[in-house]
């Protein structure tokens, strides 16, 4: 698995636009049927029965919820069975998640699809999977472990690229202050993210970061105290950045409430942010297109199954196994009302699923 920022991303531009068009970023005109793919590729319909088996970390947002959705949903278009989808319940409850593994394999299926609760640790089991005969595909965020056969997920360095990139903008020759929400431990994601941003942000000279310490939450709950406190402590902050929106909410009341017209910046799309970005609140948001990565799982399963070409959309540079990354839009005043969120990243309000956990 990628071991530095360095081997991928800032490399974003050549690796993860190259494979994606611009529907991403704009919604089709009256007359167009939007592409649930993206112009990544063609969809395919399976010829020979395919068995998939789903265990993710949660259904508590909407990016894992897309995930869910865009499986389930290209599955019934693609002549693929979906055995059972299971969800960890929180990032960390790796036993819960082994014990998925397992029952999934007893269920014949010739594919599991993995959203780890945790980076490290699968190893053992999933080596097991593939000396049985079945496939691995590491869904949304990335596990460290050779024995996946490919995984479908996003550069999450360079969200924070994107993110710092804004900021640099918007500043410009001004001096301002940004303060950091690293996020909680143990999230590889997190990491990915708060290094890219960093490491980006070094290219503005009049712009000061302080990084806030590693917390233990995601709730909104928890940016609003810890952004609250570094608010307090650094009152001439114009910008905060967190690694997910539900930090980013939290932050973004903190500004509110202390009088401070700091502006954030974070990751994934969820309703109750768009607002936000249209008054200014939010300097920008990225996209996170859960459905379509549950599509291109499944289209991509197809295609593994049944010894189909991929084309050259997966890298293997710095990956621990062949690798596709969708694009992240980065979302703000110029895009807010044209960006296609309910085709790659928010199910619909009604879908639901019948989990077992």
């Amino acid at each position: 698995m990628v071991t530095g920022i360095s081997k991928y991303t800032l490399g974003f531009a050549r690796i993860a636009c190259a494979v994606v068009v611009g529907s991403l970023f704009a919604s089709p005109t009256l007359a167009e049927e939007p592409d649930r793919l993206a112009g990544i590729v063609e969809p395919v319909v399976a010829k020979k029965p395919l068995k998939l088996g789903v265990t993710l970390v949660h259904l508590n947002d909407d990016f894992w919820k897309g995930i869910a959705y865009g499986i389930a949903d290209e599955a019934k278009r693609s002549n693929v069975t979906v055995a059972q989808i299971s969800i960890a319940g929180a990032y960390g409850n790796v036993t819960q998640q082994f014990s998925q593994i397992e029952t999934l394999q007893s269920l014949g299926v010739d594919y599991v699809v993995l959203g780890a609760a945790a980076y490290k640790g699968y190893d053992p089991q999933l080596k097991r999977l593939k000396d049985a005969g079945i496939g691995v595909i590491a869904a949304g965020i990335p596990v460290d472990s050779k024995n996946v056969d490919f995984g479908v997920t996003q550069d999450d360095g360079a969200i924070g690229v994107g993110l710092a990139k804004e900021i640099c903008e918007a500043a410009g020759s001004d001096k301002a202050g940004v303060i950091a929400l690293p996020g909680p431990a143990g999230a590889e994601w997190a990491r990915l993210r708060l290094d890219g941003f960093e490491q980006a942000l070094n290219a503005c000279p009049n712009v000061t970061l302080v990084k806030g310490a590693v917390t233990g939450g995601l709730e909104l709950e928890q940016g609003l105290t810890q952004a609250s406190d570094m608010l307090q402590k650094n009152p001439d902050t114009k910008f905060i950045f967190t690694p997910v929106i539900p930090l980013g909410l939290g932050a973004a009341q903190a500004a509110r409430q202390s009088g401070i017209q700091a502006q954030v910046v974070s990751a994934t799309i969820v309703r109750e942010a768009l607002p936000l970005i249209k008054n200014d609140r939010l300097l920008a948001l990225t996209s996170e297109p859960g459905i379509l990565m549950g599509r291109l799982i499944v289209q991509f399963a197809i295609r593994d199954h049944e010894k189909l070409s991929k084309g050259d959309e997966f890298k293997t540079e710095g990956m621990a196994y062949p690798t596709i990354f969708t694009n992240n839009a980065v979302i703000t005043k110029k895009n807010v009302d044209t960006y296609g969120y309910d085709v790659y990243d928010l199910p619909p309000k009604d879908w639901s699923l019948n989990i077992k956990q």
